[in-house]
């Protein structure tokens, strides 16, 4: 008995287009010459409709082709019959009569009867899958692309992009460019009131007044500073959308500035447009009643809950009340928070220009009768920098003490600075819960950020709601009394303490590791400082970046309207288009006091952390 058996190739699920070869076996003869000489073929394929049958006629191999086929299981049958032999030749040269061919039919069924017609051997079954067109492979194997979470856009990601651009446009390096110019291009910086220009002559304390005059004129709201035009530069340090939306009209600028934005809304690759960040503003700030002005939702807020008081006109007029709410303060609130001091203080920016003004008027520093440090430090008066320094040393009494912005610092945040120049104070009011709050907001990222990360899983936002309405609050609890004033006037004093020490004189005085790749002039004089002094070996670079990152973030905690959102997607935008500075900052905190924040949330205070730190160098250099 004939044995008959196909296989085909691929065996598996098969996509439309996919050809399916089919190949025979009779009687363990595989060889496709020999089996079309003594056979011949046909083969059935069954479709998985009723209707659906087809029949070929075909050789010992077969080729399916599934294009256009519909998609289902097809079933694959073969047929086979011999071939019929060769005609014999009589003797007397008459051909012999035909035999009918062995397995065919004669048409009759009595002659069928007469003669022995096999019948057709028939194959085993072979089953055909067809996938729905789509992206399996030729094996049928489905690839799997596994993508974040759709970034859905919420009108509150206009805060940021404002409080980015702003903080950026009060940075050290616009600020250096700034003064540079007035101070060493000789730039007019003012007029006299009379009409006659008059240059000025840097002596006495001239000099450093300039240099004071320009650095709030940059930093504050009031037109201080004219140009040749003699027109007012613009407030660079305050919230208002107008600067930024005239910044962003210069396409230089704004090419990269939107760009990187694209990639924080989440849709890199579609630049944000000036338009549509006017669209967004129209969405997001907020009418205030009887007034054309528009305020952010939060102070918004606020505005209502003193209705009752009026709103001061744009334009002083004589008004014997005096009594009103300041409009700038409501429309353009400073881009300013006090923990950029702060860290900069923890990292020893105060305290260098402190021991080198100590030199400077000849007060000894060294502990114990040890021989001081800066013994060698000497500013030739041939040169502008001593002058700056005797205008810096007169102007002492002006400038915010320790104890004062020490002070604050309780009262905003609840931190406390440690030293010998601050003994114990006894504070009315301190943010007892802010650092355990904000860390918990970091700490909250983190895990957000690794759930997001996880395309097989949709990131919870509302653990970071309800960390930013905590943290929120507690910092509008401290936003009273010195808040509208002091955190500016310690930005400002700061900033001429970095720019002293950026000053050429300072590097050949102090020198410092050139090869040290440092983010602004200023660092590495503190470095050096502490290498001199021996304090604290960390680099100045941490503390710069939690001042930094710290003012970002905290900008945007404060200004945003947490209180009133109950939207998770807002959070979740929040933490994604920050992310970059709350990791910086988690880093930098690390690298700074020694706790990973994202691993626990610690609420000892940094100074006793940095504290900690250097006694434990100490020892070891013992």
């Amino acid at each position: 008995m004939t044995e008959f058996k196909i296989h085909a190739e691929p065996t598996e699920t098969v996509q439309p287009g996919t050809v399916v070869r089919f190949e025979s076996t009779v009687d363990n003869v595989t060889d496709p010459a020999v089996l079309d000489g003594d056979f011949r073929f046909t083969w059935r394929v069954i479709g998985p409709f009723s209707n659906d049958r087809e029949d070929f006629a075909a050789a010992s191999r077969f080729d399916f082709d599934t294009q256009g086929k519909a998609p289902g299981a097809y079933t694959v049958v073969g047929e086979l019959v011999p071939r019929p032999k060769p005609t014999p030749v009589a003797e007397q040269g008459d051909p012999a009569e035909e035999p009918l061919a062995e397995g065919l039919k004669t048409g009759s069924q009595e002659l069928d009867a007469k003669v022995a017609v096999p019948p057709p051997v028939t194959s085993n079954r072979w089953t055909v899958v067809i996938q729905n067109a789509g992206p399996l492979t030729r094996e049928g194997n489905l690839p799997v692309s596994l993508q974040r979470t759709q970034v859905a856009d919420t009108t509150d990601q206009l805060l940021w992009t404002l409080i980015r651009n702003r903080t950026t446009a009060i940075s050290f390096r616009r600020y250096q460019a700034f003064i540079d110019g007035v101070m060493c291009a000789a730039k007019d910086v003012r007029r006299n009131p009379r009409g006659n220009d008059r240059q000025l002559r840097f002596t006495g304390t001239q000099a450093y007044d300039v240099l004071k005059q320009a650095t709030d004129a940059f930093l504050m709201q009031e037109c201080g500073v004219v140009d040749a035009r003699d027109n007012c530069v613009q407030p660079s340090a305050f919230l208002d959308p107008d600067l930024m939306e005239r910044e962003l009209a210069d396409p230089v600028f704004a090419k990269g500035f939107l760009t990187e934005e694209a990639r924080r809304y989440g849709r890199p690759g579609t630049d944000v447009t000036l338009d549509e960040l006017k669209d967004l503003r129209k969405a997001y700030y907020e009418q205030l009643v009887n007034e054309n002005v528009a305020v952010l939702p939060y102070l918004k807020l606020i505005r209502d809950r003193l209705s009752d008081i009026p709103l001061k006109p744009a334009v002083e007029l004589p008004d014997p009340n005096c009594y009103g709410i300041l409009r700038s303060r409501l429309t353009g609130p400073v881009a300013m928070e006090l923990i950029w001091p702060y860290w900069h203080e923890e990292g020893m920016l105060a305290q260098t220009l402190n021991a080198i003004l100590a030199r400077f008027q000849n007060r000894g520093t060294g502990d114990n009768g040890r021989r001081d440090p800066l013994t060698r430090f000497t500013l030739d008066p041939l040169r502008p920098l001593a002058n700056l320094f005797w205008g810096w040393a007169e102007d002492e009494y002006r400038r915010l003490s320790v104890r004062r912005r020490a002070a604050e610092y309780g009262q905003e945040y609840g931190l406390a600075l440690l030293g010998r120049a601050l003994p114990v104070q006894h504070l009315a009011d301190t943010r007892s819960t802010f650092l355990e709050s904000f860390h918990t907001l970091l700490n909250s990222s983190y895990l957000f950020f690794k759930e997001d990360d996880d395309t097989t899983v949709i990131a919870d936002g509302f653990p970071l709601l309800n960390a930013l309405r905590e943290t929120h609050l507690i910092l509008a609890e401290g936003a009273n009394n010195q808040y509208g004033d002091l955190p500016s006037a310690a930005r400002s004093e700061f900033m001429v303490m970095q720019w002293l020490l950026s000053r050429p004189e300072m590097r050949e005085f102090l020198g410092g590791r050139v090869m040290v790749p440092y983010e602004e002039a200023w660092m590495d004089r503190v470095d050096s400082m502490k290498q001199i002094q021996g304090w604290t070996d960390v680099s100045v670079t941490h503390f710069r970046d939690l001042g930094v990152f710290g003012e970002q973030i905290l900008l945007s905690v404060r200004y945003g309207n947490w209180s009133v959102v109950n939207d998770p997607q807002q959070a979740a935008n929040w933490a994604r288009y920050w992310r970059p500075e709350l990791q910086r900052f988690t880093h930098a905190y690390r690298a700074a006091t020694g706790v990973d924040l994202t691993e626990r949330v610690d609420v000892t205070m940094p100074g006793e952390l940095l504290k900690k730190r250097l006694m434990t160098r100490r020892q070891g250099v013992r």
